[in-house]
């Protein structure tokens, strides 16, 4: 006798193993969501009564406007019909039944799956956007993972906002399993970086199981690693070995056994957990990211959040939507050569790689030429430039051009062996005002005589201050280069790293400043939101609405009341919008001047 249950023990299965698993909600018959049990009150297939989907899969976020539908039959001779209108008796007609109803309210994916097993199962899948009058066959003839369903939607900000709050859960996880093993802060994202960039090697990813001593597994992984970087051109191998040497001086790679709470468990066990849960749910991440999310980026700012140590000082790393809106900025194209001296994790290249190989198309050769030519970086800390080395190793080339040193030194050989003219930066903040503007100036030397751009998000310092070395600075800056632009950038843009008020300034190399205008813009709400354990996300998918208004503006150098200004500035004068924007005094209360107040006294806090 044929079994429903057992097509939709294959369904459940299939969503509860996907790796972005734990950013959707999966519900069967009935759900939870007010909108949901709306549309659905008077949808039974019968014509009367509530209409229950086997599952409806919604994602979490406030807004979300899609949904995945799924509907089941025990046997293929019952997956569909001619006409799609008997939806008691069939899978497909079942499921096109509800995403009729549900299409009203929202962007739907409906899925009819037949069959017992998995040889015999039969998928066909549909799309029903929101207020059109029918579907569309999207051909997909198996279950898929719930990154490709992503892509049905066609909505590459919500995907990105997803996959964003899901590695940030993963990164709090392993944080937590990592503190309750005392392994130290510092060399928590080495560790990771380590096992995901050893999974590379083959030999490695098919024998890590076997081994039976933690001491031996933490050399086996080292192996591994020597092997991925042989293979590849990456320069000063030995600061990258050098680094995930320090694995082998953690308890859990040292020690036989160690103690959790009370209990004793064995090294091993725990080494090769860690391996399994970073295979299983980060190593697919890196292998569908082309939304170029600095992963590692993101696992170290989880893991030194709380570590009060020196080694966070100065460091702060690049929110993912932030690297993104410089390429817009700097009007990123195929022949860019992207340039960041002071690289962190790799957040800018991964961007500029992600945007210009989008450009690039199906053009394979211009690919290849991005990812061997166009990508420069230099990372003075040898931590953050295995970082970003194995950042970019992860996403197949980029990693033969990060240099390890200071980029002051290295000025020469940069210019020399590249020809640059692109620069992002985010210089490290614990050099004060005039030390900032000094990694702006490196920036412009190294595009030379070339016509670049120089993209930089410095501390607001930078712009108002009138200390004498930073204004001797600004002053030798406007003789050479026009500054293009300065904006405003929300106050919590680093939160929970750091909270610093920031300002991204864009120069133009070697164009005359004289008589010409800067852009001031103003972008304090750029519509994220700060969410315990996701960080500060896109909650309500405010981003891509904002960004496509201001880059506007930006281009077409346009003002507009409240969120841009154009003004003649001399190295005397502040350099921000708030400076030159007219403010309407009407409507101000006592609770804005009140606000205004506490944010001065929280920068002056901050900065001074």
């Amino acid at each position: 006798m044929a079994n429903e249950r057992l097509t939709e023990e294959i369904v459940r299965n299939h969503f509860k193993n996907d790796v972005l698993h734990n950013v959707i909600k999966i519900e069967e018959q009935k759900s939870s969501n007010k909108k949901i049990q709306e549309r659905l009150k008077n949808a039974s297939k019968s014509g009367e009564g509530i209409g229950k989907p086997e599952f409806i899969i919604s994602f979490p976020v406030q807004n979300s406007d899609f949904l995945i539908l799924v509907e089941c039959k025990a046997s293929v001779s019952k997956h569909e019909s001619q006409d799609f209108d008997k939806a008691k008796d069939y899978a497909v007609d079942g499921v096109l039944h509800y995403a009729k109803f549900l299409s009203q309210e929202f962007d739907v994916v409906a899925i009819g799956v037949s069959g017992e097993n998995e040889q015999e199962l039969k998928v066909s899948t549909f799309r029903w956007k929101k207020g059109e009058p029918s579907f569309s066959n999207e051909n997909t003839n198996k279950l898929i993972s719930i990154n490709d369903y992503l892509k049905i939607f066609q909505n590459d900000n919500f995907s990105e906002n997803l996959k964003n709050i899901d590695i940030i859960q993963k990164a709090v996880f392993l944080n937590d399993e990592f503190q309750s093993y005392s392994i130290t802060e510092n060399t928590r994202c080495t560790i990771v970086s380590a096992i995901l960039l050893s999974l590379l090697d083959n030999t490695f990813k098919t024998s890590y199981a076997t081994y039976e001593q933690s001491h031996e597994l933490a050399e086996g992984i080292l192996d591994a690693l020597k092997r991925v970087l042989n293979k590849n051109t990456v320069r000063n191998q030995d600061s990258m070995l050098g680094e995930f040497q320090k694995i082998t001086n953690e308890p859990i790679f040292k020690q036989a056994k160690i103690k959790r709470k009370k209990e004793e468990i064995l090294t091993i066990e725990i080494a090769k957990n860690f391996i399994d849960y970073l295979h299983k749910n980060i190593f697919p991440l890196i292998k569908m990211d082309e939304a170029g999310i600095d992963i590692l980026g993101k696992f170290y700012t989880e893991f030194i959040r709380y570590a009060g140590s020196s080694k966070t000082q100065g460091l702060v790393l690049t929110p993912f939507h932030i690297t993104d809106l410089f390429c817009d900025l700097a009007n990123i194209t195929t022949e860019s050569v992207v340039y960041d001296p002071c690289c962190g994790s790799g957040g800018f290249l991964i961007a500029a790689m992600k945007r210009m190989l989008a450009l690039a198309g199906n053009d394979s050769e211009q690919k290849n030429k991005i990812k061997s030519s166009q990508l420069v970086g230099v990372e003075r800390r040898p931590d953050m430039f295995t970082y970003a080395c194995s950042n970019m190793l992860f996403r197949g080339d980029g990693k033969s051009n990060i240099y390890c040193g200071d980029c002051f030194n290295l000025e020469t050989q940069i210019v020399q062996n590249h020809n640059i003219n692109v620069v992002f930066l985010n210089p490290p903040y614990d050099v004060r005002p005039a030390g900032q503007m000094e990694f702006i100036e490196h920036g412009l030397k190294v595009i030379g005589k070339n016509n670049g751009i120089v993209v930089a998000i410095v501390q607001m310092s930078c712009a108002i201050k009138n200390e004498k070395d930073l204004i001797a600075i600004k002053k030798r800056l406007l003789e050479k280069h026009h500054l293009k632009a300065v904006i405003s950038m929300p106050n919590e843009i680093f939160s929970p790293a750091a909270s610093v008020v920031t300002c991204v300034m864009v120069w133009e190399a070697n164009k005359q400043n004289k008589g010409l205008e800067t852009w001031f813009g103003y972008l304090k709400d750029d519509g994220f939101e700060k969410r315990k354990h996701k960080g500060r996300i896109d909650v309500k998918e405010k981003w891509e609405g904002i960004r496509e208004k201001f880059v506007n503006a930006y281009k077409n150098s346009k003002e507009i009341e409240g969120l841009s200004v154009k003004k003649s500035v001399n190295a005397n004068d502040e350099w921000c919008a708030e400076a030159y924007m007219e403010t309407d005094y009407s409507t101000l209360t006592i609770e804005d001047f009140e606000k205004v107040v506490k944010s001065l006294y929280a920068f002056k806090i901050i900065n001074e």
